[in-house]
């Protein structure tokens, strides 16, 4: 194991700050950092806006890289996933939405639930930790006195994303209207049967029960009605709010994800509750996307001439990415609090078997040095790049090239670990939620 503690490394921007001033200001490091913390809260950046930001920092410094997320940050503000949930009164919306919210019915910000209507206009639910996605709850049509006519005429189903029409029963009339108007628009829309597991009870009783056939022929009668309405190829989904991951969700997940664009896609998958190890999987692979735009950003600092610029600013990337990684795998003390009173548990009970205990402490730069230096590949090539930050032009080519590679390596073994202590998690709440009878 390379030992990283050395004094001479605790603080590189201290040694470097004449060449930093000259080159973007007395406090380079400490803007760059506040910079990049809000670079890395942000899942909508791509590629090659990483490589925008990295380009305009190399380029024109402190000033370049304000203005390039300036001029961003406006762009993003449109990058959104605007998701429509229809469907007549009752039919279990509301639920849907709190659903892949990750929200419980009775919970602060949760979407009203009834047999009775509680929805008279369009209203949008925010997703709890990432702002660009939007589920928008549709009135139910068929609501005493709706004035159906006018609401489809008025609506602009072209802003929606996608639309999911939801019944609890048969598809009627008034979802064919919804179905046509998503067509018109050009939007993906697909058609869920939700409460299936009430059907699965009732159907379990009777003699000679095969289960995947009679959830096949619920499937086929929904869809004859749907083409006898001449709706073009529908896609019907089977689902349970309260058994997420069985039935159609996974197939209706991979279905929606595949009409997405990149962006809207890790969005979409990480936005999704960790109701299964299935679930977790999927936000893995999101994240690692995510991952490589900030080894990207850093790899472009690592291009620097500047001694110590590049170590100090890996480590901000380091930090600041760990925390918005285990905020969405929903492992900071907010979530796990939630989770825990949720299933009727404590926090400690939730973490019991988890190896991985710096998952659940504070993320400083100590801390980040420490996982550093389990990577044996991350800690030499740390430890090299060090030594080469005063060899300028070699300095720079190795620069880049480490850092990218010691940001990629590190954050990929961070998030490994914090996705294994996430599926230990979820496995001790379904335990207490089983043994006290509480939901998941």
């Amino acid at each position: 194991m390379i030992e990283m503690n050395f004094p001479q490394f605790r603080k590189p921007c201290c040694r470097a700050r004449p060449r930093c001033e000259l080159l973007c200001g007395p406090h380079c490091v400490d803007t760059v950092k506040g910079v990049m913390a809000g670079f890395l809260s942000d899942l909508c950046y791509s590629a090659q806006d990483a490589k925008d930001l990295a380009a305009a920092y190399r380029r024109d410094g402190e000033r370049g890289l304000q203005s390039v997320m300036q001029s961003k940050s406006k762009q993003f503000a449109n990058v959104q996933l605007r998701i429509a949930v229809m469907g007549e009164s009752g039919s279990g919306k509301s639920t849907l939405i709190n659903a892949l919210r990750g929200v419980k019915d009775h919970e602060e910000g949760a979407a009203p639930t009834g047999c009775t209507e509680t929805t008279t206009v369009i209203t949008a639910y925010p997703h709890p930790t990432l702002p660009n996605v939007h589920y928008y709850d549709f009135p139910g049509l068929n609501a005493p006195k709706f004035p159906v006519k006018t609401f489809m005429k008025n609506t602009p189903f072209s802003q929606y994303d996608l639309g999911i029409i939801v019944t609890g029963c048969r598809f009627t009339e008034n979802d064919q209207l919804l179905a046509k108007a998503l067509e018109k628009a050009g939007k993906p829309f697909y058609l869920v049967r939700s409460k299936i597991d009430d059907i699965v009870r009732a159907e379990k009783r009777r003699k000679g029960y095969n289960q995947e056939q009679m959830l096949q022929g619920v499937r086929e009668q929904c869809i004859s009605s749907l083409k006898a309405a001449a709706i073009k190829e529908p896609r019907v989904f089977l689902y349970s709010a309260f058994e997420l991951d069985q039935y159609d969700f996974p197939k209706l997940k991979e279905t929606v994800v595949s009409n997405l664009s990149e962006t809207q896609k890790n969005l979409f998958l990480v936005s999704l509750p960790n109701t299964s190890e299935a679930a977790i999987d999927s936000k893995r692979d999101a994240l690692r996307s995510y991952i490589r735009n900030i080894a990207i950003v850093s790899g472009g600092i690592g291009a620097i001439p500047v001694p110590g610029l590049s170590f100090a600013c890996d480590l901000a990337l380091m930090a600041a990415g760990i925390l918005t990684i285990r905020k969405e795998l929903g492992l900071d003390d907010r979530s796990m609090g939630k989770l825990a009173q949720r299933v009727g548990t404590s926090v400690w009970e939730l973490r019991r078997g988890t190896e991985h205990v710096w998952v659940f402490r504070e993320i400083t730069r100590e801390q980040v040095m420490l996982l550093l230096q389990k990577s044996t590949v991350a800690a030499a090539l740390t430890a090299v790049e060090l030594v080469l930050d005063f060899v300028p032009i070699l300095g720079s080519l190795f620069g880049a090239t480490s850092s990218f590679g010691v940001t990629l390596v590190m954050l990929n073994n961070s998030l490994n670990e914090m996705v294994e202590t996430a599926k230990i998690v979820l496995r001790n709440a379904k335990a207490a939620a089983s043994g006290k009878g509480a939901g998941y």
